[in-house]
């Protein structure tokens, strides 16, 4: 048996005629649908009654993410619905990843958002890498002269960017795309905003969008509906405007098949990229720390035979983790329904901004919906909370209204500084009992891929993939112990099991030239690509290639619990795969020893690759918000007296060398 919630059966008693006249409609939609291309500047044809020769022509509000852990994304599906909600249906507003937008139609779009994560040093996000390339070389190409410097006139935009002004390249790449779309002629409707994600880039985010607001209410860019509404945001949601999907709940036959984590996850790709994850057998899972260490590092081979990888040392592999059992039944316990609830979701009808289903579509265990699909232990955001406030009651819905109120900012602060995750919220509130279709729909963000840089070479391990995985242990601020979703869920897989995988390529790569000389910096799983660059160096020394010189500067805390891959790289350095190795004990001795002090005392030897003029390659990997600034500083310090420059003469050396490809880095 099943029940469709919130839904009316199919007219029982449709005549011949009326069948066929609705056979027909469905069969037009389902054409155009799959007939349709995202891109720019796009005609929207509009189906009535099976005909579809009328077109669109309401102005459009464009939005485009670059994301790396969906909060681009998560902004862009709100900033649509609170335009759609503002500006009413006078008006159509579409949200697409960057990478299925086609770049080269930008000037034929007249309103655009784009909400631009800034990633690793200073990069775009994957899925914006091809349009921001493409913008950013038009945008050189202008000031050369070459092609129209004015290909965007006539079009308006709002950027915002995400960042975290710990990092060196603060929403860099915002801040990029802004400028770019301003030198090929584009209108900025408002200022660029910048959200800080170490400290509280939704206020941020709400920041930039009331003065995006007030732009568009001075413009007439879009139209102003009588069914919109003035106001910026809602404090407390009602339930009926909560976005929500049907829920079907299954039982009997039709629960049969349902997928559940007794099974593995339902992907069949090849692997080669994040929407054809292949399933990856884990051959070997072993401690890289010694019993004496409070931490845990864990080495893991991928067995990617069968699949369509290929790789080379320096990409990256993504993994899809899992919640762990305890936490789902926790999430489970806190919504009010068994784990074993089978049911499947549905796109209400006439909902145009509905945002598309978090998992595949067919019939799912609820065990499996939160294992598999929803982030239980990341901060809630303030939408979800709104979303969540419709349901709430008495004290409940007193204390959220007040905590999402004007009035409650500071409070809010302080709640919102304690990292509380959507799980911790869930039980914080127990008399909140959200239903499954407005959980998935509005209140849950979807659990994202997590990224490891490979630490293996084809060279070496064609059909494996090796994984250098710390294992995140911490306590919040609430007292809660957080373990890390992925580096738990891969230490707790026994060799056998299968994990869904996929690889993204890097531009971090050996030098061509085997012969030039190369310096690697890398402590704890910084070391990750550099046992893959080993690795590839051995291979080709075995084959008697020659090679240039090669210097590792590792670090890790004592010698005696954590100097993960010890023998290997010991092995390297006897048998010339490692012309030196250098490694940095910060807590064996009375004062800490890092990486940045090792590169100190080496000055002599690093200098000579840091020539402009030279063949030598730099490479740094590992954390980005202390140890690669450290390193970047003392890398100028060691041009500055080599050369005899400036500090501003040194930087602008290195920054040559790195657009030049001879300087990389691979920092999280």
């Amino acid at each position: 048996m099943s029940g469709l919630l919130a839904s009316q059966p199919l007219l029982p008693a449709l005549g011949l005629a009326s069948v066929i006249i609705l056979v027909l409609s469905i069969v037009v939609l389902v054409f155009r649908h799959r007939s349709s291309k995202p891109g720019g500047g796009r005609k929207t044809s509009i189906v009535v009654n099976g005909e579809a020769n009328k077109e669109d022509t309401r102005q459009k509000a464009l939005i485009l993410f670059g994301t790396q852990t969906g909060t681009a994304e998560r902004f862009s599906k709100q900033l649509k619905s609170e335009l759609a909600a503002r500006y009413g249906d006078g008006n159509r507003y579409e949200v697409l990843d960057m990478e299925e937008f086609k770049a080269e139609e930008l000037h034929k779009e007249k309103l655009v958002f784009f909400m631009m994560a800034t990633y690793g040093d200073g990069e775009p996000t994957d899925n914006a890498a091809d349009f921001y390339g493409w913008l950013v070389k038009a945008s050189s190409d202008a000031d050369k002269g070459i092609g129209n410097g004015k290909l965007l006139e006539g079009v308006s935009f709002g950027v915002f960017g995400l960042g975290n002004k710990q990092y060196e390249h603060f929403c860099a790449v915002g801040k990029r795309v802004h400028k770019a779309l301003v030198n090929l002629g584009a209108n900025a409707l408002v200022r660029r905003g910048d959200g800080d994600d170490d400290e509280d880039i939704e206020a941020d985010f709400e920041s930039w969008r009331t003065e995006l607001y007030a732009a568009l209410d001075k413009s007439d860019i879009l139209a102003k509906s009588s069914a919109g509404d003035p106001g910026v945001t809602q404090i407390v949601a009602a339930a009926e405007t909560v976005a929500s999907y049907q829920v079907e709940i299954l039982t009997g036959a039709d629960a049969a098949g349902a997928e559940d984590v007794t099974t593995d996850a339902p992907v069949s790709g090849n692997g080669t990229s994040k929407d054809s994850p292949f399933l990856a057998r884990i051959s070997a899972l072993r401690e890289l720390h010694t019993p004496q260490s409070d931490r845990s590092c864990v080495h893991v081979e991928l067995d990617v035979s069968g699949s369509d990888i290929t790789y080379e040392a320096g990409d990256h592999v993504g993994i899809m983790p899992e919640n762990s059992r305890e936490v789902v039944e926790r999430a489970a316990a806190a919504l009010g329904y068994p784990q074993e609830t089978v049911f499947r979701l549905r796109v209400p009808e006439g909902n145009p901004h509905m945002m598309a289903q978090p998992f595949a579509g067919g019939a799912i265990t609820l065990r499996a919906a939160l294992a598999r699909y929803a982030d239980l232990l990341s901060p809630v955001s303030k939408p979800a909370l709104q979303a969540l406030s419709a349901f709430a009651d008495g004290e409940d819905a007193a204390r959220l209204h007040r905590l999402l109120s004007p009035e409650g900012a500071a409070e809010y602060k302080a709640w919102h500084q304690q990292s509380r995750c959507l799980l911790e919220v869930l039980e914080e509130f127990p008399n909140i009992k959200p239903p499954l279709g407005a959980f998935f729909g509005s209140i849950m963000q979807r659990l994202q891929t997590r990224f490891y840089s490979i630490s293996s070479s084809p060279l070496q391990h064609p059909k494996s993939i090796h994984v250098t995985c710390a294992v995140v242990l911490e306590t919040t601020a609430t007292g809660r112990v957080h373990e890390g979703i992925a580096s738990y869920f891969l230490k707790q897989k026994a060799p056998g099991a299968r994990v869904p995988v996929f690889v993204r390529h890097s531009s971090f790569r050996l030098p061509r030239d085997p012969a030039a000389p190369i310096i690697m910096v890398g402590p704890g799983t910084g070391l990750a690509p550099f046992r893959g660059f080993l690795q590839e160096r051995a291979a080709l020394l075995a084959k008697g290639t020659k090679l240039g010189q090669a210097y590792l500067f590792f670090g890790c805390r004592k010698r005696a619990e954590d100097y993960i891959y010890q023998e290997e790289l010991e092995a390297y350095a006897r048998d010339g795969t490692l012309t030196k190795l250098f490694v940095a004990f910060s807590r064996d001795g009375a004062t800490k020893d890092y990486v940045q002090h090792h590169m100190a005392r080496e000055a002599d030897l690093i200098a000579p690759v840091l020539q402009e003029a030279g063949p030598g390659h730099f490479y740094v990997c590992g954390d980005a918000k202390h140890m690669a600034k450290d390193v970047a500083r003392t890398a100028v310090a060691i041009v500055e007296k080599a050369q005899g420059v400036s500090t501003g003469q040194a930087e602008s050396i290195l920054k040559r060398m790195s657009d030049a490809g001879r300087i990389q880095k691979d920092v999280w």
